[in-house]
Protein backbone atom coordinates (compact mmCIF):
# COMPACT_ATOMS: atom_id res chain seq x y z
CA UNK A 1 0.00 0.00 0.00
CA UNK A 2 2.81 2.41 0.87
CA UNK A 3 4.53 1.66 -2.45
CA UNK A 4 1.37 2.46 -4.44
CA UNK A 5 0.86 5.74 -2.56
CA UNK A 6 4.46 6.75 -3.14
CA UNK A 7 4.13 6.12 -6.87
CA UNK A 8 0.96 8.14 -7.10
CA UNK A 9 2.58 11.09 -5.32
CA UNK A 10 5.53 10.85 -7.69
CA UNK A 11 3.32 10.79 -10.81
CA UNK A 12 0.90 13.54 -9.73
CA UNK A 13 3.14 16.54 -10.66
CA UNK A 14 3.88 14.99 -14.07
CA UNK A 15 0.18 14.59 -14.78
CA UNK A 16 -0.47 18.25 -13.93
CA UNK A 17 2.36 19.80 -15.99
CA UNK A 18 0.60 20.20 -19.37
CA UNK A 19 -2.73 21.28 -17.88
CA UNK A 20 -2.16 25.03 -18.41
CA UNK A 21 -2.20 24.69 -22.21
CA UNK A 22 -5.34 22.57 -22.41
CA UNK A 23 -8.91 23.92 -22.52
CA UNK A 24 -11.01 23.32 -19.47
CA UNK A 25 -13.08 20.10 -19.71
CA UNK A 26 -16.40 20.67 -21.39
CA UNK A 27 -15.58 24.22 -22.59
CA UNK A 28 -16.67 25.03 -26.13
CA UNK A 29 -14.66 27.27 -28.50
CA UNK A 30 -17.13 30.09 -27.88
CA UNK A 31 -16.76 30.13 -24.10
CA UNK A 32 -16.63 33.47 -22.32
CA UNK A 33 -13.76 34.35 -20.00
CA UNK A 34 -14.41 36.55 -17.00
CA UNK A 35 -12.25 39.69 -17.43
CA UNK A 36 -9.35 39.75 -15.00
CA UNK A 37 -7.23 42.61 -13.66
CA UNK A 38 -3.83 43.21 -15.21
CA UNK A 39 -1.62 40.38 -14.05
CA UNK A 40 1.91 39.17 -13.80
CA UNK A 41 3.04 37.55 -17.04
CA UNK A 42 3.43 34.01 -15.72
CA UNK A 43 0.83 33.74 -12.95
CA UNK A 44 -2.95 33.78 -13.18
CA UNK A 45 -4.95 35.27 -10.28
CA UNK A 46 -8.15 33.75 -8.89
CA UNK A 47 -11.19 34.33 -11.07
CA UNK A 48 -12.76 37.76 -10.34
CA UNK A 49 -16.40 38.51 -9.60
CA UNK A 50 -18.70 38.85 -12.60
CA UNK A 51 -19.66 42.27 -13.88
CA UNK A 52 -23.43 42.99 -14.18
CA UNK A 53 -23.24 42.33 -17.93
CA UNK A 54 -21.51 39.00 -17.43
CA UNK A 55 -23.85 38.03 -14.62
CA UNK A 56 -26.78 38.54 -16.96
CA UNK A 57 -25.12 36.27 -19.52
CA UNK A 58 -24.07 33.57 -17.06
CA UNK A 59 -27.05 31.33 -17.73
CA UNK A 60 -26.18 30.99 -21.41
CA UNK A 61 -22.39 31.21 -21.31
CA UNK A 62 -19.70 28.89 -20.00
CA UNK A 63 -17.04 30.62 -17.91
CA UNK A 64 -13.42 29.57 -17.96
CA UNK A 65 -12.19 29.65 -14.36
CA UNK A 66 -8.40 29.26 -14.28
CA UNK A 67 -6.66 27.59 -11.41
CA UNK A 68 -5.04 30.14 -9.05
CA UNK A 69 -1.76 28.25 -9.36
CA UNK A 70 -1.82 27.68 -13.12
CA UNK A 71 1.11 29.04 -15.14
CA UNK A 72 0.79 30.36 -18.70
CA UNK A 73 3.33 28.75 -20.99
CA UNK A 74 3.78 30.68 -24.24
CA UNK A 75 4.72 28.55 -27.21
CA UNK A 76 4.86 31.25 -29.89
CA UNK A 77 5.63 34.99 -29.86
CA UNK A 78 5.25 37.58 -32.65
CA UNK A 79 8.31 38.75 -34.53
CA UNK A 80 9.60 42.21 -35.37
CA UNK A 81 7.50 42.89 -38.45
CA UNK A 82 6.89 46.62 -39.04
CA UNK A 83 5.69 46.72 -42.66
CA UNK A 84 2.31 47.75 -44.02
CA UNK A 85 0.02 46.26 -46.63
CA UNK A 86 -2.81 48.71 -46.04
CA UNK A 87 -2.97 52.07 -44.23
CA UNK A 88 -5.59 54.44 -42.80
CA UNK A 89 -4.97 58.14 -42.13
CA UNK A 90 -6.90 60.04 -39.50
CA UNK A 91 -7.66 63.70 -38.80
CA UNK A 92 -5.00 65.20 -36.49
CA UNK A 93 -6.10 67.48 -33.66
CA UNK A 94 -2.68 67.98 -32.10
CA UNK A 95 -1.48 70.53 -34.65
CA UNK A 96 -4.08 73.05 -33.47
CA UNK A 97 -4.66 71.97 -29.85
CA UNK A 98 -3.64 74.04 -26.81
CA UNK A 99 -3.61 72.99 -23.18
CA UNK A 100 -5.68 75.06 -20.78
CA UNK A 101 -8.11 76.52 -23.28
CA UNK A 102 -11.16 75.11 -25.11
CA UNK A 103 -10.20 73.02 -28.14
CA UNK A 104 -12.05 71.69 -31.12
CA UNK A 105 -10.83 69.28 -33.80
CA UNK A 106 -10.23 70.48 -37.36
CA UNK A 107 -12.78 67.90 -38.51
CA UNK A 108 -13.21 64.14 -38.57
CA UNK A 109 -16.03 63.90 -36.00
CA UNK A 110 -19.46 62.79 -37.22
CA UNK A 111 -21.54 61.25 -34.44
CA UNK A 112 -24.15 60.02 -36.91
CA UNK A 113 -21.58 57.72 -38.56
CA UNK A 114 -19.80 56.64 -35.33
CA UNK A 115 -16.73 58.69 -36.25
CA UNK A 116 -15.01 60.51 -33.40
CA UNK A 117 -12.18 63.00 -33.15
CA UNK A 118 -12.32 63.70 -29.43
CA UNK A 119 -8.89 63.48 -27.78
CA UNK A 120 -10.10 66.06 -25.24
CA UNK A 121 -11.70 65.98 -21.80
CA UNK A 122 -15.47 66.23 -21.44
CA UNK A 123 -17.41 69.46 -20.90
CA UNK A 124 -14.56 71.99 -21.12
CA UNK A 125 -12.38 70.43 -23.86
CA UNK A 126 -9.40 72.26 -22.39
CA UNK A 127 -7.17 69.20 -21.89
CA UNK A 128 -5.65 67.64 -25.01
CA UNK A 129 -4.43 64.03 -24.79
CA UNK A 130 -1.72 63.58 -27.44
CA UNK A 131 -1.63 59.83 -26.87
CA UNK A 132 -5.32 59.57 -27.82
CA UNK A 133 -4.91 61.48 -31.10
CA UNK A 134 -4.51 58.90 -33.88
CA UNK A 135 -2.32 59.88 -36.80
CA UNK A 136 -2.64 56.68 -38.81
CA UNK A 137 -2.98 52.93 -38.66
CA UNK A 138 -1.52 50.17 -40.76
CA UNK A 139 -2.06 46.45 -41.06
CA UNK A 140 -0.17 43.54 -42.61
CA UNK A 141 0.11 39.76 -42.57
CA UNK A 142 3.28 37.81 -41.88
CA UNK A 143 2.12 34.30 -41.12
CA UNK A 144 1.05 33.21 -38.63
CA UNK A 145 0.57 36.76 -37.35
CA UNK A 146 -1.55 39.71 -38.38
CA UNK A 147 0.09 42.98 -37.27
CA UNK A 148 -1.74 46.26 -36.59
CA UNK A 149 0.26 49.43 -35.84
CA UNK A 150 -1.39 52.56 -34.43
CA UNK A 151 0.60 55.80 -34.64
CA UNK A 152 -0.27 58.51 -32.09
CA UNK A 153 0.38 62.25 -32.01
CA UNK A 154 2.73 62.05 -29.03
CA UNK A 155 3.37 60.89 -25.49
CA UNK A 156 1.36 62.10 -22.54
CA UNK A 157 2.83 64.43 -19.94
CA UNK A 158 4.01 63.98 -17.24
CA UNK A 159 4.09 60.16 -17.63
CA UNK A 160 5.99 60.42 -20.93
CA UNK A 161 4.11 57.31 -22.04
CA UNK A 162 1.12 56.08 -24.00
CA UNK A 163 -1.57 55.80 -21.33
CA UNK A 164 -4.70 55.04 -23.37
CA UNK A 165 -6.27 51.79 -24.50
CA UNK A 166 -5.75 50.93 -28.17
CA UNK A 167 -7.35 48.43 -30.47
CA UNK A 168 -8.51 47.23 -33.86
CA UNK A 169 -12.07 46.42 -34.94
CA UNK A 170 -12.62 43.85 -37.70
CA UNK A 171 -15.68 43.46 -39.92
CA UNK A 172 -15.20 40.07 -41.56
CA UNK A 173 -18.41 39.73 -43.57
CA UNK A 174 -18.45 43.35 -44.82
CA UNK A 175 -21.88 44.20 -43.40
CA UNK A 176 -20.78 47.15 -41.24
CA UNK A 177 -20.88 45.11 -38.02
CA UNK A 178 -17.64 44.33 -36.26
CA UNK A 179 -17.12 40.66 -35.47
CA UNK A 180 -13.92 41.13 -33.47
CA UNK A 181 -12.57 43.89 -31.22
CA UNK A 182 -9.02 43.41 -29.96
CA UNK A 183 -8.05 45.94 -27.28
CA UNK A 184 -4.88 46.51 -25.26
CA UNK A 185 -4.61 48.40 -21.96
CA UNK A 186 -1.57 50.08 -20.36
CA UNK A 187 1.14 49.87 -19.20
CA UNK A 188 3.12 48.92 -22.32
CA UNK A 189 6.70 47.78 -22.84
CA UNK A 190 8.88 47.49 -25.96
CA UNK A 191 8.76 43.71 -25.53
CA UNK A 192 5.79 41.66 -26.67
CA UNK A 193 3.33 40.93 -23.85
CA UNK A 194 -0.16 39.52 -23.41
CA UNK A 195 -0.76 41.60 -20.28
CA UNK A 196 -3.72 43.93 -20.82
CA UNK A 197 -4.70 42.33 -24.16
CA UNK A 198 -8.27 41.14 -24.65
CA UNK A 199 -10.15 39.88 -27.72
CA UNK A 200 -13.91 40.40 -27.79
CA UNK A 201 -16.24 38.59 -30.19
CA UNK A 202 -19.81 39.31 -31.28
CA UNK A 203 -21.46 35.88 -31.36
CA UNK A 204 -24.90 36.95 -32.57
CA UNK A 205 -24.17 39.66 -35.15
CA UNK A 206 -25.89 42.57 -33.42
CA UNK A 207 -23.10 45.16 -33.15
CA UNK A 208 -24.57 48.27 -34.75
CA UNK A 209 -28.16 47.21 -34.01
CA UNK A 210 -30.61 47.53 -36.91
CA UNK A 211 -28.59 50.14 -38.83
CA UNK A 212 -24.87 49.31 -38.87
CA UNK A 213 -22.71 52.45 -39.19
CA UNK A 214 -25.70 54.71 -38.50
CA UNK A 215 -27.00 55.87 -35.14
CA UNK A 216 -30.13 54.24 -33.75
CA UNK A 217 -30.29 54.58 -29.95
CA UNK A 218 -31.35 53.36 -27.46
CA UNK A 219 -29.09 50.33 -27.40
CA UNK A 220 -30.82 46.99 -26.93
CA UNK A 221 -28.11 44.73 -28.44
CA UNK A 222 -25.48 43.02 -26.30
CA UNK A 223 -22.77 43.92 -28.84
CA UNK A 224 -19.37 42.30 -28.13
CA UNK A 225 -20.83 39.69 -25.81
CA UNK A 226 -17.98 37.17 -25.61
CA UNK A 227 -14.52 37.62 -24.14
CA UNK A 228 -12.62 35.00 -26.10
CA UNK A 229 -9.10 35.90 -24.93
CA UNK A 230 -8.08 37.60 -21.70
CA UNK A 231 -4.37 38.26 -21.10
CA UNK A 232 -3.29 34.71 -21.94
CA UNK A 233 -6.44 32.95 -20.80
CA UNK A 234 -8.39 31.12 -23.47
CA UNK A 235 -8.15 28.18 -25.83
CA UNK A 236 -4.78 29.47 -27.04
CA UNK A 237 -2.66 31.54 -24.60
CA UNK A 238 -0.72 33.04 -27.53
CA UNK A 239 -3.60 34.49 -29.56
CA UNK A 240 -2.93 38.24 -29.13
CA UNK A 241 -0.02 40.44 -28.01
CA UNK A 242 0.92 44.10 -27.69
CA UNK A 243 4.11 46.16 -27.56
CA UNK A 244 5.15 49.82 -27.53
CA UNK A 245 7.21 51.12 -30.44
CA UNK A 246 9.36 54.05 -29.21
CA UNK A 247 9.41 55.72 -32.60
CA UNK A 248 8.72 59.25 -33.77
CA UNK A 249 5.75 59.39 -33.73
CA UNK A 250 5.20 56.80 -30.99
CA UNK A 251 3.10 53.76 -31.80
CA UNK A 252 1.35 50.75 -30.34
CA UNK A 253 1.56 47.48 -32.22
CA UNK A 254 -0.92 44.65 -31.76
CA UNK A 255 -0.29 41.17 -33.15
CA UNK A 256 -2.92 38.44 -33.31
CA UNK A 257 -2.91 35.01 -34.85
CA UNK A 258 -4.47 34.85 -38.29
CA UNK A 259 -6.36 31.75 -37.17
CA UNK A 260 -8.37 33.92 -34.74
CA UNK A 261 -10.34 35.20 -37.74
CA UNK A 262 -10.26 31.83 -39.52
CA UNK A 263 -7.47 33.01 -41.84
CA UNK A 264 -9.83 35.49 -43.50
CA UNK A 265 -8.04 37.56 -46.16
CA UNK A 266 -10.88 39.93 -47.12
CA UNK A 267 -12.32 42.19 -44.43
CA UNK A 268 -12.81 45.78 -43.22
CA UNK A 269 -10.77 47.24 -40.37
CA UNK A 270 -10.38 50.40 -38.29
CA UNK A 271 -8.45 51.40 -35.18
CA UNK A 272 -9.33 52.97 -31.82
CA UNK A 273 -7.71 54.98 -29.03
CA UNK A 274 -9.94 55.16 -25.97
CA UNK A 275 -9.88 55.99 -22.29
CA UNK A 276 -13.13 57.89 -21.85
CA UNK A 277 -15.68 55.12 -22.56
CA UNK A 278 -13.79 51.86 -23.17
CA UNK A 279 -16.83 49.55 -23.01
CA UNK A 280 -16.95 46.77 -25.65
CA UNK A 281 -20.56 45.96 -24.69
CA UNK A 282 -21.56 49.53 -25.63
CA UNK A 283 -20.49 49.35 -29.28
CA UNK A 284 -21.43 51.13 -31.39
CA UNK A 285 -21.18 54.10 -29.04
CA UNK A 286 -23.63 56.21 -31.03
CA UNK A 287 -26.23 53.49 -30.43
CA UNK A 288 -25.61 53.52 -26.68
CA UNK A 289 -25.66 57.32 -26.29
CA UNK A 290 -28.01 59.82 -27.90
CA UNK A 291 -26.49 62.83 -29.62
CA UNK A 292 -27.40 65.00 -26.62
CA UNK A 293 -25.75 62.57 -24.19
CA UNK A 294 -22.69 62.16 -26.41
CA UNK A 295 -22.18 65.87 -27.00
CA UNK A 296 -20.32 67.41 -29.92
CA UNK A 297 -16.84 68.95 -30.24
CA UNK A 298 -17.86 71.90 -32.43
CA UNK A 299 -19.18 75.09 -30.73
CA UNK A 300 -21.53 75.68 -33.65
CA UNK A 301 -23.50 72.53 -32.87
CA UNK A 302 -26.33 72.51 -30.28
CA UNK A 303 -24.92 69.36 -28.62
CA UNK A 304 -21.63 71.14 -27.77
CA UNK A 305 -19.51 70.38 -25.80
CA UNK A 306 -18.49 66.70 -25.78
CA UNK A 307 -19.98 64.85 -22.83
CA UNK A 308 -20.40 61.06 -22.47
CA UNK A 309 -18.32 60.26 -25.57
CA UNK A 310 -15.02 61.95 -24.77
CA UNK A 311 -11.29 61.20 -24.51
CA UNK A 312 -11.20 58.91 -27.53
CA UNK A 313 -10.43 58.82 -31.24
CA UNK A 314 -11.14 56.36 -34.02
CA UNK A 315 -10.74 56.02 -37.76
CA UNK A 316 -13.13 55.20 -40.52
CA UNK A 317 -12.74 51.71 -41.98
CA UNK A 318 -10.67 50.55 -44.90
CA UNK A 319 -10.40 47.31 -46.81
CA UNK A 320 -7.92 44.50 -46.38
CA UNK A 321 -7.27 42.07 -49.24
CA UNK A 322 -9.41 43.75 -51.89
CA UNK A 323 -10.08 47.08 -53.58
CA UNK A 324 -13.29 48.83 -52.48
CA UNK A 325 -16.10 49.54 -54.90
CA UNK A 326 -17.40 52.41 -52.76
CA UNK A 327 -20.48 50.66 -51.36
CA UNK A 328 -18.79 49.08 -48.35
CA UNK A 329 -20.37 50.15 -45.00
CA UNK A 330 -18.32 52.61 -42.90
CA UNK A 331 -15.79 53.00 -45.73
CA UNK A 332 -13.27 55.83 -45.57
CA UNK A 333 -13.60 58.52 -48.19
CA UNK A 334 -10.92 57.12 -50.48
CA UNK A 335 -8.62 56.15 -47.61
CA UNK A 336 -7.78 59.78 -46.84
CA UNK A 337 -8.41 61.77 -43.64
CA UNK A 338 -12.09 62.21 -42.86
CA UNK A 339 -13.21 65.52 -44.39
CA UNK A 340 -14.24 68.39 -42.14
CA UNK A 341 -18.01 68.11 -41.64
CA UNK A 342 -20.35 70.99 -42.30
CA UNK A 343 -22.06 71.58 -38.94
CA UNK A 344 -25.79 70.96 -39.22
CA UNK A 345 -27.87 73.83 -37.80
CA UNK A 346 -30.23 71.64 -35.79
CA UNK A 347 -33.55 73.01 -34.60
CA UNK A 348 -35.49 72.40 -31.38
CA UNK A 349 -39.00 72.67 -30.01
CA UNK A 350 -40.69 72.47 -26.64
CA UNK A 351 -43.76 73.15 -24.58
CA UNK A 352 -45.90 72.10 -21.63
CA UNK A 353 -48.45 69.37 -20.97
CA UNK A 354 -50.62 70.82 -18.21
CA UNK A 355 -53.95 70.91 -16.35
CA UNK A 356 -56.07 73.92 -17.30
CA UNK A 357 -57.86 74.41 -14.00
CA UNK A 358 -59.75 77.60 -14.96
CA UNK A 359 -60.46 76.53 -18.54
CA UNK A 360 -59.14 79.73 -20.09
CA UNK A 361 -57.01 77.92 -22.69
CA UNK A 362 -53.75 79.34 -21.34
CA UNK A 363 -51.15 78.06 -18.94
CA UNK A 364 -51.42 80.15 -15.79
CA UNK A 365 -49.63 80.16 -12.48
CA UNK A 366 -50.97 77.24 -10.45
CA UNK A 367 -51.81 75.04 -13.42
CA UNK A 368 -50.20 71.68 -12.70
CA UNK A 369 -48.41 69.51 -15.22
CA UNK A 370 -48.07 65.85 -16.17
CA UNK A 371 -44.67 64.18 -15.92
CA UNK A 372 -43.55 61.04 -17.73
CA UNK A 373 -45.73 61.47 -20.83
CA UNK A 374 -44.39 61.04 -24.36
CA UNK A 375 -44.86 63.73 -26.99
CA UNK A 376 -44.28 62.44 -30.52
CA UNK A 377 -42.76 64.51 -33.32
CA UNK A 378 -43.70 63.29 -36.81
CA UNK A 379 -42.22 64.35 -40.13
CA UNK A 380 -44.27 66.51 -42.49
CA UNK A 381 -47.59 68.31 -42.20
CA UNK A 382 -50.20 67.08 -39.75
CA UNK A 383 -51.43 64.45 -39.20
CA UNK A 384 -47.78 63.65 -39.97
CA UNK A 385 -45.77 60.81 -41.41
CA UNK A 386 -42.95 58.76 -39.95
CA UNK A 387 -41.74 59.50 -36.44
CA UNK A 388 -38.74 61.83 -36.26
CA UNK A 389 -38.26 62.08 -32.50
CA UNK A 390 -39.97 61.99 -29.13
CA UNK A 391 -39.85 64.07 -25.98
CA UNK A 392 -40.73 63.01 -22.44
CA UNK A 393 -42.29 65.45 -20.00
CA UNK A 394 -40.47 66.09 -16.75
CA UNK A 395 -41.91 67.53 -13.56
CA UNK A 396 -44.72 70.07 -14.12
CA UNK A 397 -45.14 68.83 -17.68
CA UNK A 398 -42.19 70.48 -19.42
CA UNK A 399 -40.78 68.82 -22.57
CA UNK A 400 -38.15 69.68 -25.18
CA UNK A 401 -37.01 67.92 -28.35
CA UNK A 402 -33.57 68.76 -29.76
CA UNK A 403 -31.50 67.76 -32.76
CA UNK A 404 -34.19 68.23 -35.44
CA UNK A 405 -33.31 69.03 -39.02
CA UNK A 406 -34.95 72.14 -40.47
CA UNK A 407 -38.38 71.36 -41.92
CA UNK A 408 -42.06 70.80 -41.19
CA UNK A 409 -43.15 68.65 -38.26
CA UNK A 410 -46.34 67.54 -36.59
CA UNK A 411 -46.17 67.50 -32.79
CA UNK A 412 -48.78 65.02 -31.52
CA UNK A 413 -50.61 65.09 -28.20
CA UNK A 414 -49.51 62.49 -25.66
CA UNK A 415 -51.59 59.43 -24.79
CA UNK A 416 -52.92 59.61 -21.24
CA UNK A 417 -55.29 56.76 -20.48
CA UNK A 418 -58.06 57.83 -22.82
CA UNK A 419 -58.10 61.49 -21.79
CA UNK A 420 -57.92 63.97 -24.68
CA UNK A 421 -55.60 66.94 -24.63
CA UNK A 422 -56.25 70.12 -26.57
CA UNK A 423 -55.13 70.64 -29.27
CA UNK A 424 -54.53 67.16 -30.66
CA UNK A 425 -51.45 68.35 -32.57
CA UNK A 426 -49.30 71.34 -33.51
CA UNK A 427 -47.91 71.85 -37.01
CA UNK A 428 -44.63 73.72 -36.94
CA UNK A 429 -42.04 74.86 -39.49
CA UNK A 430 -38.53 74.89 -38.04
CA UNK A 431 -35.78 76.96 -39.56
CA UNK A 432 -32.03 76.27 -39.22
CA UNK A 433 -31.04 76.61 -35.57
CA UNK A 434 -34.53 77.77 -34.58
CA UNK A 435 -36.17 76.96 -31.24
CA UNK A 436 -39.97 77.16 -31.10
CA UNK A 437 -41.46 76.99 -27.63
CA UNK A 438 -44.95 76.94 -26.09
CA UNK A 439 -46.25 74.08 -28.21
CA UNK A 440 -48.56 73.23 -25.31
CA UNK A 441 -51.19 70.59 -24.70
CA UNK A 442 -53.84 71.20 -22.05
CA UNK A 443 -56.35 69.02 -20.22
CA UNK A 444 -59.44 70.90 -19.08
CA UNK A 445 -60.18 70.23 -15.42
CA UNK A 446 -63.81 71.01 -14.46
Amino acid sequence: MRTLTTRLLYLLPLLLLPACNLPSPGVSPTSLISPTPLMEENTLPPAPALTPIQAAQETSTILITPSPTATIVHLSTPGSWTGAEYSIYDTISGDTAHQGQPNQPPGGDIYRYNLYERPFNANTQDIFFPDLDIRSGKIGLSQPWMYVTIYLYGLRSPSNALDGSYGVELDLNLDGRGEWLIMAAPPYTPEWSVIGVRAWHDTNSNVGQTQPCYTDPPQTADSYDQLAFDQGQGEDPDVAWVRYLPENPPAIQIAFKHTLINNDINFMWGVWADQGVNQPQWFDYHDHFTSIEAGAPFPSMPEYPIKAIAELDNTCRWTYGFSPDGDEPCLCAGGVPTPTPTPIPYASLGGWVYKDFNGNGARDEGDGGFGGLTVRVLKGSCPGGTQAATGTTIAYGRYTVDGLLPGTYCVVTPDFGGFTFTPTFHEVNLGPGEFIDDLNFRLNIP
